[in-house]
Protein backbone atom coordinates (compact mmCIF):
# COMPACT_ATOMS: atom_id res chain seq x y z
CA UNK A 1 0.00 0.00 0.00
CA UNK A 2 2.63 2.47 0.86
CA UNK A 3 6.80 3.19 1.44
CA UNK A 4 8.00 4.77 4.19
CA UNK A 5 11.20 5.75 4.08
CA UNK A 6 14.08 7.57 5.75
CA UNK A 7 16.82 9.29 4.25
CA UNK A 8 20.27 10.15 5.15
CA UNK A 9 21.40 13.73 3.22
CA UNK A 10 22.97 12.29 0.19
CA UNK A 11 20.25 13.25 -2.16
CA UNK A 12 19.02 10.80 -4.71
CA UNK A 13 15.68 9.91 -4.81
CA UNK A 14 14.15 11.63 -7.47
CA UNK A 15 10.14 11.36 -8.18
CA UNK A 16 8.37 11.78 -12.10
CA UNK A 17 6.20 14.91 -12.44
CA UNK A 18 2.97 15.17 -13.89
CA UNK A 19 5.56 16.59 -16.46
CA UNK A 20 7.16 13.84 -17.43
CA UNK A 21 10.80 15.21 -16.13
CA UNK A 22 12.32 13.76 -12.86
CA UNK A 23 12.71 16.12 -9.80
CA UNK A 24 14.87 15.45 -6.94
CA UNK A 25 13.36 14.88 -3.67
CA UNK A 26 15.77 16.48 -1.71
CA UNK A 27 16.41 14.85 1.53
CA UNK A 28 15.06 16.72 4.65
CA UNK A 29 16.52 16.26 8.09
CA UNK A 30 14.35 14.13 11.01
CA UNK A 31 11.51 13.87 8.00
CA UNK A 32 10.16 10.56 6.06
CA UNK A 33 9.34 10.50 2.38
CA UNK A 34 5.58 8.05 1.96
CA UNK A 35 5.45 6.51 -1.73
CA UNK A 36 1.86 5.80 -1.76
CA UNK A 37 1.86 2.57 -3.57
CA UNK A 38 -0.69 1.25 -7.11
CA UNK A 39 -2.70 -0.88 -4.74
CA UNK A 40 -3.62 2.41 -2.36
CA UNK A 41 -4.30 4.40 -5.47
CA UNK A 42 -6.72 1.65 -6.36
CA UNK A 43 -8.09 2.02 -2.78
CA UNK A 44 -8.46 5.43 -2.92
CA UNK A 45 -9.81 5.52 -6.34
CA UNK A 46 -7.25 7.85 -7.66
CA UNK A 47 -7.51 10.94 -4.78
CA UNK A 48 -3.97 9.83 -3.72
CA UNK A 49 -1.63 8.84 -6.42
CA UNK A 50 1.23 6.69 -6.97
CA UNK A 51 4.61 8.08 -8.36
CA UNK A 52 7.10 6.74 -10.12
CA UNK A 53 10.44 7.09 -8.57
CA UNK A 54 13.86 6.07 -8.78
CA UNK A 55 17.69 6.46 -6.87
CA UNK A 56 19.99 7.73 -8.52
CA UNK A 57 23.40 8.91 -6.45
CA UNK A 58 25.55 11.22 -8.33
CA UNK A 59 26.93 12.20 -5.33
CA UNK A 60 30.02 9.85 -5.24
CA UNK A 61 29.00 10.00 -1.16
CA UNK A 62 27.97 5.95 0.07
CA UNK A 63 24.06 6.95 0.17
CA UNK A 64 21.99 4.89 3.03
CA UNK A 65 17.80 4.64 2.91
CA UNK A 66 16.35 2.82 5.42
CA UNK A 67 12.26 1.84 3.42
CA UNK A 68 9.49 -0.40 5.44
CA UNK A 69 6.97 -1.46 2.70
CA UNK A 70 3.58 -1.98 4.47
CA UNK A 71 1.25 -3.86 2.76
CA UNK A 72 -2.29 -5.51 2.80
CA UNK A 73 -3.07 -9.38 3.77
CA UNK A 74 -3.30 -11.59 0.18
CA UNK A 75 -7.08 -12.46 1.63
CA UNK A 76 -8.21 -8.77 1.71
CA UNK A 77 -10.14 -7.28 -1.91
CA UNK A 78 -9.42 -3.99 -3.26
CA UNK A 79 -11.80 -2.01 -4.68
CA UNK A 80 -12.02 1.98 -3.95
CA UNK A 81 -13.88 2.99 -0.60
CA UNK A 82 -16.87 4.05 -0.48
CA UNK A 83 -15.81 7.45 0.78
CA UNK A 84 -13.85 7.71 -2.72
CA UNK A 85 -16.59 7.17 -4.52
CA UNK A 86 -19.45 9.49 -5.99
CA UNK A 87 -22.08 10.11 -8.75
CA UNK A 88 -19.41 12.54 -10.39
CA UNK A 89 -16.52 10.26 -9.54
CA UNK A 90 -17.67 7.06 -10.08
CA UNK A 91 -15.30 3.60 -9.60
CA UNK A 92 -12.14 3.41 -11.61
CA UNK A 93 -11.04 0.10 -11.00
CA UNK A 94 -12.97 -3.00 -10.85
CA UNK A 95 -12.55 -5.11 -7.33
CA UNK A 96 -9.84 -7.80 -7.21
CA UNK A 97 -8.20 -9.52 -4.68
CA UNK A 98 -4.79 -8.47 -2.87
CA UNK A 99 -3.07 -11.48 -3.79
CA UNK A 100 -4.27 -11.92 -7.95
CA UNK A 101 -3.39 -8.01 -7.82
CA UNK A 102 0.60 -8.35 -6.70
CA UNK A 103 0.30 -11.70 -9.61
CA UNK A 104 -0.80 -9.35 -12.37
CA UNK A 105 1.09 -6.06 -11.23
CA UNK A 106 4.39 -8.63 -10.99
CA UNK A 107 3.75 -10.10 -14.83
CA UNK A 108 3.19 -6.29 -15.88
CA UNK A 109 6.51 -5.19 -14.46
CA UNK A 110 8.48 -8.63 -15.84
CA UNK A 111 6.52 -8.31 -18.88
CA UNK A 112 7.54 -4.74 -19.31
CA UNK A 113 11.21 -5.29 -18.35
CA UNK A 114 11.74 -8.57 -20.71
CA UNK A 115 10.30 -6.29 -23.73
CA UNK A 116 13.53 -3.69 -22.56
CA UNK A 117 16.06 -5.76 -22.18
CA UNK A 118 14.91 -7.83 -25.74
CA UNK A 119 14.12 -11.64 -23.90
Amino acid sequence: MFTILAQDEVPALQVLNSNNEWIQATPIKGTFVVNIADSLMRWTNDLFQSTVHRAVNISGKERYSIPLFWGADYDRRIKPLDQCVSPTRPPRYEEIGVQEYIRWRSEQTYNVNRAKVGV
